[in-house]
C-alpha cells in the first residue's frame, strides 16, 4: 500500500513538472515557501556605496554592523549551464537600480533559487570583494572572499527564500553605449541587435573552453561581447542570423561589459539582419603602420606622410598626423572600396573623427564622393569629386581631444552607380596646421 502511495505521488510530481511547459515558456512545478519572519535593514545599493567608499579590497559586513539584512530578486539561472556556481539578484523586479553577484560553492540552483524569487540574504560571515570589475558578495576567508558553502543549513544561514515569486522585467537600455557599472549582474534587455558573424554556433563545438561571441547594435554600430560557457547546453546550437532583442545579466571583465543569457530563449532574433552596404570599422589594423586594408588606396598627394593604421586600448581607426614631417604641403586622401549604389535606395553614409592637438582655424577634413573615379592611385586628382556634409570633431567640440564624434546621417540617395568615398586632409606641418586626426566606423547603409 505505501509503495502505490509513493508511485501516485510522483506521478502527480511529473504531471505538474510537465504542464509547466507551454509554448516555450518554463516553470517549476509550485514548491509551498513559507514566508520568513526576518528584517530587512539594509540593500544592495547601500552595500555597494559602502565598498566604493571603502576604497580597500575586500569589505567584511562584520565591520559595519551585525545581523544585517537585504533581499533582492533572482535573475540569473544556471538551468542551462551557462552560469556557474553563482546568483545575479537586484533590488527590483522592475525598474532595478542597483543589482549584486552572490558567488555559492553549488549547481543547478534553478530549481532553489528560481528566477523572480524574491530572497533575503543575511550578511553576517559575509563579505564583498570586486571580481574582474563585477561586486560579489560571498563567504569571508581571512583577507579573501570565497564562495558561500552551499550545505544543509546555506538557507537557515544566508539565503532565504521568500514566498514571492514575481515577474523579472529587463531593464531597457537604449544604447551600449549608456552601460555603466550600475548595470552589472542587472537583467538588462538590447534592442535591435545581431551577431556580428553569421554562421556562428553559441560555442566552440571542439572545446569546453568559454566563447566570446561579439555582437552589434543595428542603430549605433557599438559592439559587446556574448559571454558563452563550454558547458552550456546550448554551446552547438546556431546563433540565428537575424537581428533583434537580446536579455542578459551584465557582465563585466576589467572594465568591459559582457552578455550573459539564461538560454536561448533569451535571444528574440526574427528580424532581417542590418548589414551595411559597406562597413569598416579597422579591427584589423597593425598599431603604427602604413594604412594597408584590402580595397582602400591612401595617396599622397602633397607631403611624406600617409594615413596610419593605430591602435588604442585594442581599438582599431585611421590616423593622419603631419607633426614632425618638415612638409610645407600635407595633402592625403584616404578612399573607399567601390561602393554600389544601385542595388537599393535611400543609402546614408556614416562615420566617426577625433582629434588632438588642434590648430586654432585649421579646418583639414573634406569628406568626397565620387562616382566617376576609376579606382586607381592615378586617377584620384583627375576624377570629380563633390564634398559631402558632415559633422567633424573638431568643430563640434574643440577642446574634447580624443573624443570620437558622430558624423550624422549623410544622405547619399543622390548618387547612384558605383561610388567612392574619400577623406582628404589638407594641412602644413610647417606652417603648424598639423592637428592629429582620426577616422572610425565608415558605414553606408540604406534607410
Amino acid at each position: 500500500m505505501k509503495s502505490i502511495i509513493v508511485i501516485a505521488v510522483l506521478l502527480l510530481f511529473l504531471k505538474a513538472a510537465v504542464s509547466c511547459v507551454d509554448n516555450n515558456d518554463y516553470c517549476l512545478p509550485e514548491v509551498s515557501v513559507e514566508e520568513p519572519s526576518i528584517i530587512v535593514n539594509s540593500s544592495i545599493s547601500t552595500l555597494i556605496a559602502t565598498f566604493n567608499d571603502l576604497g580597500s579590497d575586500v569589505l567584511n559586513f562584520s565591520s559595519i554592523g551585525e545581523g544585517l539584512v537585504i533581499e533582492g530578486y533572482v535573475v540569473s539561472s544556471d538551468e542551462a549551464g551557462n552560469m556557474y556556481k553563482v546568483l545575479a539578484i537586484q533590488n527590483k523586479p522592475e525598474s532595478p537600480t542597483a543589482a549584486i553577484q552572490l558567488a555559492v560553492d553549488a549547481v543547478d540552483m534553478y530549481a532553489f533559487y528560481n528566477i523572480g524569487r524574491k530572497v533575503y540574504v543575511k550578511l553576517d560571515g559575509l563579505g564583498m570583494h570586486d571580481n574582474n570589475g563585477v561586486l560579489e558578495i560571498g563567504k569571508v576567508n581571512g583577507a579573501s572572499v570565497g564562495r558561500i558553502p552551499f550545505f544543509n543549513d546555506i538557507e537557515k544561514d544566508h539565503i532565504l527564500r521568500s514566498s514571492i515569486v514575481t515577474e523579472i522585467v529587463p531593464r531597457e537600455i537604449s544604447s551600449i553605449a549608456d552601460l555603466n557599472i550600475s548595470h552589472n549582474s542587472m537583467l538588462v534587455s538590447l534592442n535591435n541587435m545581431q551577431a556580428e558573424s553569421k554562421g556562428q554556433t553559441y560555442g566552440n563545438l571542439d572545446n569546453t573552453f568559454n566563447a566570446n561571441r561579439v555582437f552589434n547594435s543595428c542603430i549605433d554600430g557599438e559592439k559587446i561581447i556574448m559571454r558563452n560557457s563550454g558547458f552550456a547546453d546550448f554551446k552547438a546550437q546556431s546563433i540565428p542570423d537575424m537581428s533583434g532583442n537580446i536579455i542578459a545579466v551584465i557582465g563585466n571583465y576589467r572594465g568591459d561589459f559582457q552578455l550573459f543569457i539564461r538560454d536561448t530563449y533569451d535571444l528574440d532574433f526574427t528580424e532581417a539582419r542590418c548589414d551595411p552596404i559597406f562597413g569598416e570599422d579597422f579591427q584589423t589594423a597593425t598599431d603604427d603602420t602604413n594604412l594597408d586594408i584590402d580595397g582602400w588606396i591612401n595617396y599622397a598627394e602633397a607631403g611624406s606622410k600617409v594615413w596610419m593604421e593605430s591602435v588604442y586600448q585594442r581599438n582599431g581607426y585611421a590616423e593622419f598626423n603631419p607633426f614632425g614631417s618638415g612638409d610645407s604641403s600635407n595633402i592625403v586622401w584616404l578612399i573607399t572600396p567601390e561602393i554600389n549604389l544601385e542595388a537599393q535606395d535611400n543609402e546614408m553614409l556614416t562615420f566617426q573623427t577625433q582629434h588632438a592637438y588642434p590648430d586654432e582655424g585649421h579646418d583639414p577634413l573634406e569628406v568626397l564622393i565620387s562616382t566617376d573615379f576609376n579606382g586607381e592611385e592615378g586617377g584620384v586628382e583627375n576624377a570629380t569629386w563633390a564634398p559631402l556634409p558632415f559633422k567633424v570633431s573638431y568643430l563640434e567640440n574643440f577642446s574634447s581631444w580624443f573624443t570620437f564624434t558622430d558624423s550624422g546621417e549623410i544622405d547619399l540617395s543622390a548618387y547612384s552607380g558605383t561610388a567612392y568615398i574619400a577623406f582628404k586632409y589638407t594641412g602644413s606641418d610647417i606652417n603648424n596646421e598639423n592637428m592629429t586626426l582620426n577616422i572610425e566606423n565608415v558605414k553606408v547603409s540604406a534607410n
